[in-house]
């Protein structure tokens, strides 16, 4: 049987076709946080709240009928997250709970842990970690700076953990790590930058480029390890160095990006041989 187009087929990669069905998710959703927007003011308490558990509600039945394993199911399971914050949102604005921003934050991930653990879904623990993530950000008043350290470290390297175990069982989302170890390193390096916890920073980042290393992680992994590790030294050189000797701080900064970039390629070229 002939084809009826004569243009030739082009299979998309995986990883195309991913982003399509994600950017297609939050379009959809975006779509519905502006419908209530717009819409705000000529509608009833009944239809504000009712709109919200409806899409739950809505996104929940497609999910189970799909399966929590297709893509479908998985993106009806993110919805169903999203129109659950909406719905509290909604909640404290018609009733004026007072409630503050790092409030909602938790009241939000603690309704969402169920469906987590029930969906499965590792997109729905992302937005999980990044509610408890806004919540210790957002709460931040009268809390000492090294224990948001802390908590914003502990949160993210247990995620990664977590992350890092499902690549190596199910040998999938070799990159969702990635959202973890961000913030993880960017968490290391603003408090690095105290000189008092310079060398405590540095050595937890060199933690994190050894695993990459000894599992064959890859340049990713590697790269922004080191990067964290040249912002920090290039934080020491300019702060005791610039205002004497500015090009002699220059130089030795991109002395030190070219050094790390090298040792980056050299390290996940022989990792990659090793295969």
């Amino acid at each position: 049987m002939k084809k009826l187009s004569i243009f030739p087929y082009l299979a998309l990669p995986q990883w195309c076709i991913n982003l399509c069905g994600v950017t297609g998710v939050a379009l959809f959703l975006a779509g519905v946080i502006c419908f209530f927007a717009y819409n705000w003011a000529d509608m009833g308490k009944i239809i504000k709240l009712g709109l919200p558990l409806l899409g739950m509600v809505g996104m929940a039945f497609v999910c189970y009928c799909k399966g929590t394993d297709s893509d479908i199911g998985k993106a009806c399971s993110v919805s169903c997250g999203v129109f659950l914050g909406v719905f509290w949102a909604v909640y404290g604005q018609i009733y004026q709970t007072g409630a503050f921003v790092y409030e909602f934050f938790l009241g939000w991930a603690v309704c969402l842990l169920p469906l987590a653990c029930l969906a499965g879904n590792r997109w729905l623990w992302l937005l999980w970690a990044g509610l408890l993530n806004g919540y210790f950000l957002s709460s931040q008043n009268g809390y000492h700076p090294n224990m948001l350290f802390w908590q914003i470290f502990l949160l993210n390297t247990t995620c990664f953990i977590f992350a890092e175990r499902v690549y190596y069982q199910k040998k999938q989302g070799s990159s969702f790590s990635f959202f973890f170890l961000i913030p993880a390193l960017l968490a290391c390096m603003i408090r690095g930058f105290d000189g008092k916890y310079f060398w405590l920073s540095v050595c937890i980042i060199l933690l994190f480029a050894v695993y990459a290393y000894a599992k064959k992680r890859g340049a990713g992994q590697l790269g922004l390890c080191a990067l964290a590790i040249d912002c920090l030294l290039i934080d020491l050189i300019f702060s005791h160095l610039f205002e004497l000797f500015i090009w002699s701080s220059i130089s030795i900064s991109l002395f030190i990006f070219v050094v790390s970039a090298w040792a980056v390629y050299m390290l996940s070229g022989r990792g990659a041989c090793h295969d």
